[in-house]
């Protein structure tokens, strides 16, 4: 089975931040998928991985309830339970480097100063697994990131995010449906958009 895990910090506090721009393409994916099965499924609390889950016919949606530079402990539990090569995941997360609402598909490589990709890398032992960045950086970010992506996004920035979330659940559906080059035709499409 793929999985889809989204990158973020467990807990209302951190809701609409930039770091959990993982969770919030989760979020749109579950409602999307939801729909188009025709049922309501609800996330599960999956103990043995640490994870709130969805499973759908062909690939399931887990959001790690870890800090996001202890994200490695649970994909690597998931990707334990459910027989998952590195190759089966597809992460997605925050990138302060990119500019708000840039998308990045790469199918591996460094975890590019992300502590939750870092983790993940150390925990596979590999960081041969594709990765979505969102990007949430601006113009007047301040020296310290670590304050920085635990904040929520600029009104201008609230207002185009819905269309940012949209355009990475596509590239996740393309993922999902078709592969890895199939997703990367579709973020080429969605970024002229």
């Amino acid at each position: 089975m793929k999985f889809i895990i989204g990158i973020g910090n467990p807990g209302k506090a951190y809701e609409g931040t930039r770091h959990n721009a993982g969770f919030q393409v989760l979020e749109r994916l579950g409602r999307k998928l939801d729909g188009d099965s025709g049922q309501k499924i609800k996330w599960d609390d999956d103990e043995r991985s640490n994870a709130w889950i969805k499973i759908y016919k062909d690939v399931g949606l887990a959001r790690p309830q870890t800090f996001v530079n202890l994200t490695g402990e649970a994909v690597a539990a998931l990707a334990d339970k459910n027989s998952c090569t590195p190759g089966d995941l597809l992460i997605v997360c925050d990138d302060v480097n990119l500019a708000f609402g840039k998308l990045r598909l790469r199918a591996s490589g460094s975890a590019g100063g992300h502590h939750g990709l870092a983790s993940i890398i150390k925990r596979l032992g590999s960081d041969d697994f594709p990765r979505l960045r969102i990007g949430v950086g601006n113009e007047k970010m301040p020296k310290d990131l670590a304050l920085f992506v635990l904040e929520e996004f600029q009104s201008q920035e609230k207002k185009e995010l819905k269309k940012v979330l949209e355009k990475a659940v596509l590239v996740c559906r393309a993922w999902e449906e078709e592969g890895f080059e199939s997703a990367q035709a579709c973020l080429s499409r969605v970024q002229s958009i």
